[in-house]
């Protein structure tokens, strides 16, 4: 019964640790789960921010063109007041002499200087907002990179459970030593508390001669002859403390 209840005892906490292990494997499945479906969503964000920070870089390029074009603009109107101010001057072309030579190549000249100065600074302004956009795109690219990095790697599965120990049943010596153990005890108090040997025959085996005392002839013969029939018969006797007949009157019939 004992072995029992220890076979017993270690199949629950077995099944103990098997339903702890299961539940363990649900709860890594379940987290593994969330983590990738927080990973994908992340992902998606990222694509968006991406689209965003591109946007914001075309958006600044077309903003850097259009202050270039207000630059062209502003020196194509340069360029037509400059023309208009050298034909004005053209009237002295009808002069004679060395100061009406000078007067009309005076409006040609400024005109090329106006010119040079005007292309002078289409070129730098040109060559500024050229390192305006690749500052934009460089940030733009940076951001980028940053927004990738975060979503570059997916979500790397921790440690799965780790299966439990389970319990050995108990050896069957141990039974067997109990058992053993139990008749060796069975055996010793039949022999320190069983029925001793006292000497009385059965009642089966009861002969009139074991009672009877005496030399055949004299009165203690006859006397338990007497006494020994009656109780062969089923009669009762009284003794006496040194297990002799106290009377013979004493013979009574049950």
């Amino acid at each position: 019964m004992q072995y029992q209840q220890q076979v017993q005892g270690v199949k629950n906490r077995n099944r103990s640790r098997l339903n702890q292990f299961d539940r363990d494997n649900e709860s890594y499945l379940v987290e593994t789960m969330l983590n990738n479906n927080v990973w994908k969503n992340d992902v998606i964000e990222a694509e968006y921010q991406t689209e965003e920070q591109f946007r914001a870089m075309v958006g600044q390029w077309e903003e850097y063109d259009a202050q270039l074009d207000v630059l062209f603009a502003d020196a194509d109107f340069k360029l037509q007041e400059s023309l208009i101010n050298m034909y004005k001057s053209e009237s002295a072309r009808e002069q004679t002499g060395v100061t009406a030579a000078r007067i009309a190549a005076q409006g040609v000249r400024e005109h090329g200087q106006k010119m040079a100065r005007n292309t002078a600074e289409l070129v730098l302004n040109q060559n500024v907002i050229n390192i305006n956009k690749e500052r934009s795109r460089n940030a733009a690219q940076a951001n980028i990179n940053t927004i990738f990095e975060k979503v570059r790697f997916p979500p790397v599965p921790g440690q799965t459970p780790i299966p439990p120990e389970l319990e050995a049943k108990p050896s069957m010596a141990g039974l067997v030593l109990g058992i053993a153990g139990a008749a060796v005890s069975a055996y010793g108090f039949n022999k320190s508390f069983g029925a001793t040997n006292t000497g009385m025959k059965p009642v089966s085996s009861f002969s009139v001669g074991d009672y009877v005392t005496g030399a055949p002839g004299t009165a203690a013969y006859n006397q338990s002859l007497t006494n020994a029939s009656h109780l062969s018969q089923g009669g009762a006797i009284g003794w006496t403390s040194d297990m002799s007949i106290s009377d013979s009157n004493l013979l009574n019939q049950w």
